[in-house]
Formats: structure tokens, sequence, C-alpha cells
């Protein structure tokens, strides 16, 4: 998405839930997100509370997308998700 050639980061992993996400509908999301530390020092992904299509300020702010299958049930705090890392972190704004 940013122009840069992806590499074995940008590829998916998990991360631990810092806050809940609701249940999915009938489309795949991919809820844009911040990557963090929790105080056990296990790596924290917490989405944005508004993931509205035109909110591309935070997009920006991103530095990794959650992935939400189709259907997938709500979410606690807590839960490991996949995610999507973008290679260079967030961008600049």
């Amino acid at each position: 998405m940013s122009g840069v050639a992806p590499t074995a980061s940008a590829v998916a992993s998990t991360a631990r839930l810092g806050a809940p996400v609701a249940a999915n509908d009938r489309r795949q999301d991919y809820l844009r997100a911040r990557l963090g530390r929790g105080e056990d020092g296990i790596e924290e992904v917490v989405p944005f509370e508004v993931q509205d299509s035109s909110m591309m300020r935070l997009l920006a702010a991103a530095d990794c997308l959650i992935l939400r299958p189709p259907h997938a049930p709500a979410a606690a705090a807590g839960e490991s998700v996949p995610i999507i890392r973008f290679p260079t972190g967030a961008l600049p704004i």
C-alpha cells in the first residue's frame, strides 16, 4: 500500500488484542490499529475506535491491520488475532 516492496514483516502474524472488537458481518474487514507492548511485554494490538473508510488520517497513523474474516464472532481483549504489519510502520503525519 505504501509502495514498499513486500518483506517477511508484511506477512500475517498474530498479536494479543488490547481492546475488544465487535462481531463481523458478511465481509472480510481490515481494522486499522496500533501495535505496542502490554505490561507483561507481550505484543498487543489496539484498533482505532473509528473504522469508517473515510478516516484516512487513522490509516496513516496505523502500523498494522487486524484481519476480521466474514462472520467472525466478537473478540475480547486478551484474545489472539491475525494482523498484517506495515513494513515501515506508521506513516509520518
